[in-house]
């Protein structure tokens, strides 16, 4: 009798364990698709009169290539959200952690090195593919 107490209770526990899984894994994807970072990110006021830095993000939901223009600079290389991380991932090796914050749709914040506290705007453009025939 001892021992199939012990093991409904493991299996009870491995089942709680699943579950909690699950739900964080669904909790993180919902919050990766709000998120919407692939696409075009211009910085909503930058400092000293200098041009907005731009972030251009290909790929997944939550990796790919990305492009950083920034007045007469252009990075690329890869990115990934670790956590509630992005990561930067130069060509030449270089790699730089950004603390990621949401606001809401279309608008996030970075901060960390050279983005100290900066928020970012999605673009969006009208352009709307016609099919062709």
């Amino acid at each position: 009798m001892g021992r199939i107490v012990i093991v409904i209770g493991f299996f009870a526990i491995a089942l709680l364990l699943v579950t909690w899984f699950s739900r964080m894994s669904t909790a993180r994807q919902k919050w990766l698709a709000s998120l919407e970072l692939p696409g075009s990110w211009a910085q909503d006021s930058p400092s000293d009169e200098n041009d907005p830095t731009v972030l251009t993000f290909n790929g997944e939901l939550n990796h790919g290539t990305y492009e950083m223009r920034r007045n007469e600079s252009n990075q690329q290389g890869t990115w990934r959200i670790s956590q509630s991380s992005l990561i930067l991932s130069e060509t030449t090796g270089d790699e730089t952690t950004y603390e990621l914050r949401y606001f809401e749709q279309g608008k996030i914040g970075l901060h960390g090195n050279s983005l100290d506290r900066q928020t970012f705007i999605k673009q969006t453009d009208n352009i709307v593919p016609l099919r062709r025939t």
